[in-house]
């Protein structure tokens, strides 16, 4: 049996996709674009065209194919939300209820999501966020993926879908096209590993939990490896980084690494809006570590930013 990944020619859904094929599975992908990510490669995924948010291409794609495990990726990131909170509905919400549907009528009931920790916001007792801390987010994305979790934990109730999620915290890795809250740490280390200058959009001093993008990917296949009876929070918090880090921390690590890095700032006031609406200093993932052994490969901003630079010089015809 297959794999489907959805948004599976997105930044972290080809990396997943990359690191099944790496293994061995047979993968096939759900997306709305097409991408040259796999034109060379020795192994690829089947790419299906089509809209999680379009009923019947959903279950075309099931029918046509039989999964064992749906890793759910497909999203309208944070800023875009902002942008169009309508779109951000209808894909984040109406899509996660289609991809929940299917797996429970036509697949084999089991569905790993990727969520967010912009599900958390307001009123939280503490800058130490922990996996029960209550989440109050203001931002459209935030509201979609509580929704999306908590949709999750209602289908392992009412229908016994083995439902998983990870909350992903700033994600930094490059080639990443799209603009979101923290993206502005990605682009300060692929410019600088590209000789160019950059100016950053988001606050010097306020600073995000990180992780690299192919920890992100790794943590979804080792949590839809757990047996189900580990699975006890559904919803996990993970990170490389547990601590928040400013950009003034990633500048500092990138000019350690690459001395004539040229960066400079220019706070975007929709940015500046989040950060003065969350304190953020530290991410306790301790229940995905406990329940299905989540461990970090790059767990500081040095190896960050080292291998980051390393992906960059290594394939310039992506970045």
């Amino acid at each position: 049996m297959a794999k489907l990944v959805t948004g599976g020619t997105g930044f972290i859904g080809a990396c997943l996709v990359d690191q099944l094929l790496d293994r061995g599975d047979e993968v096939v992908v759900l997306d709305r674009l097409s991408t040259a990510h796999w034109d060379n490669a020795e192994r690829k995924p089947k790419i299906v065209l089509g809209d999680i948010t379009n009923w019947p291409e959903v279950m075309n794609v099931f029918k046509s194919h039989s999964f064992d495990c749906v890793f759910h990726l497909a999203a309208m990131l944070s800023l875009p939300s902002e942008a169009n909170p309508w779109a951000a509905h209808q894909v984040n919400v109406n899509g996660t209820f289609n991809m929940l549907e299917a797996v429970r009528l036509l697949g084999s009931n089991k569905l790993v999501m990727a969520s967010t920790t912009g599900t958390y916001g307001l009123d939280t007792d503490s800058a130490d966020i922990t996996d029960t801390t209550l989440q109050r987010p203001t931002t459209m994305y935030g509201c979609t993926k509580v929704y999306g979790e908590l949709l999750g934990r209602f289908y392992r109730k009412k229908f016994g879908t083995d439902f998983r999620s990870v909350r992903i915290p700033s994600l930094v890795g490059p080639g990443i096209r799209t603009r979101a809250i923290g993206q502005y740490n990605s682009w300060m280390i692929e410019h600088a590993a590209q000789g160019k200058p950059y100016e950053c959009y988001g606050p010097a001093d306020r600073g995000l939990p990180l992780i690299y993008y192919k920890d992100t990917a790794a943590a979804f296949a080792v949590l839809a490896d757990a047996p189900m009876d580990r699975i006890k929070m559904l919803n996990y918090n993970i990170a490389g980084v547990n601590k928040s880090v400013t950009p003034r921390e990633i500048e500092a690590a990138v000019k350690k690494q690459m001395p004539n890095a040229v960066i400079t700032y220019n706070p975007d006031p929709v940015v500046v809006n989040y950060f003065a609406t969350l304190r953020f200093d530290s991410l306790d993932d301790s229940a995905a570590r406990k329940e299905w052994d989540w461990r970090p490969k790059f767990n500081t901003v040095d190896a960050i930013v080292e291998d980051f630079a390393k992906e960059v010089r290594a394939h310039p015809e992506r970045y």
